[in-house]
């Protein structure tokens, strides 16, 4: 990843339905017209975990430059293993990691091959660091903010100590955000700040 990418966690969010999406767009859709707009999402653990193989190859097919990042909530198991390898095999290159949400269990750097991220309260991997929210975010660079600023200032700020965190030989990563609800036009606006700071 050559520079900054900013995403979200999930696009399928009802009320984005006529602010982002246009109001009369079918869900099947939702995929290809946020993959216009941001290169990257965080999958939520429940959505991931329901693919069947020819949904998994339906989504890595609507999609061109883009990654997908998988979140896990807490723990591992061996269903979750299985379903990540059947993931990986379909989707290759664009699964770019996981993303581990955990303050009880300590992933490897890596599951089944794939890059881990850790977001903890209380422990980290080894390596690349930065503290945000409270929360240390740690592995395989990545950013995650569940209350992003409105004002450009404030999101610009963010951005810089993200990218002061990383190391001196990477020029980008993945960077979402979450929370309960997530705005689409302070979304948008992080990333037309990304783009102005030269991330």
């Amino acid at each position: 990843m050559n520079n900054l990418q900013i995403g979200t966690v999930g696009w399928l969010h009802p009320d984005w339905q006529g602010a982002f999406y246009p109001a009369d767009m079918p869900e099947e859709w939702q995929l290809d017209y946020y993959s216009n707009a941001l290169h990257v999402v965080l999958v939520p653990e429940a959505q991931w975990l329901a693919w069947d193989e020819d949904l998994a190859a339906e989504y890595a097919d609507t999609v061109g430059d883009f990654w997908f990042y998988l979140a896990v909530d807490g723990t591992w198991d061996e269903a979750k293993r299985q379903q990540l390898r059947m993931i990986k095999q379909i989707f290759g290159v664009l699964l770019g990691g996981v993303v581990v949400f955990s303050d009880s269990w300590l992933p490897d750097e890596s599951l089944e091959g794939v890059r881990v991220s850790l977001v903890s309260n209380k422990q980290q991997l080894a390596g690349w660091v930065w503290e945000t929210e409270g929360r240390v975010l740690s592995g395989a660079p990545f950013g995650y903010v569940e209350q992003l600023p409105a004002d450009g200032k404030l999101q610009a700020t963010v951005l810089k100590e993200f990218m002061q965190s990383l190391p001196k030989n990477l020029l980008g990563a993945p960077f979402f955000i979450g929370g309960e609800s997530i705005n689409m036009a302070q979304v948008s606006n992080l990333k037309i700040v990304g783009e102005v700071s030269g991330y």
